[in-house]
């Protein structure tokens, strides 16, 4: 083996390594109300996350709400809803997809189980369900 040969086939093996290192990590949310506000309402999130790109794809389902979704997206425990992060409030629907670019810190606070997705209703401001996202594969 010459030493072109040998410098080609050790660059491409060091560019399968290097696109090797990306993941999809999939994540799982289970959308809950309280007893008192929606006893009937409930949901299921199921999310992939592209580790090279910081890209979050979504969808959720719903069902049994109190009246048509004012707001919904994912926000950090505790924090105000993030509004890059808030997608389209769905009406009388019954789903919802969205695509979101995340940040570095994002990615971390979201691996390390910081995040929820609630869906507000008129009937309940402060979000009639919600649920904590939950890495369900993957590593990080």
């Amino acid at each position: 083996m010459n030493l072109m040969t040998a410098a080609a086939a050790a660059a491409a093996f060091l560019l399968a390594a290097g696109s090797a290192e990306a993941d999809i990590l999939h994540y799982q949310a289970l959308l809950k109300g309280a007893n008192t506000t929606a006893p009937n309402a409930r949901g299921e999130l199921s999310a992939t996350l592209d580790t090279d790109r910081r890209l979050l794809d979504y969808t959720v389902s719903f069902s049994g709400l109190s009246g048509p979704a004012t707001a919904a997206g994912l926000q950090e425990h505790g924090r105000a809803a993030d509004p890059a992060l808030a997608v389209k409030a769905p009406g009388k629907g019954a789903a919802l997809h969205a695509t979101v670019q995340l940040t570095r810190d994002q990615v971390n606070d979201l691996n390390a189980g910081r995040w929820s997705f609630d869906i507000d209703t008129a009937a309940n401001p402060g979000g009639e369900i919600s649920g904590a996202l939950q890495r369900s594969s993957g590593e990080y």
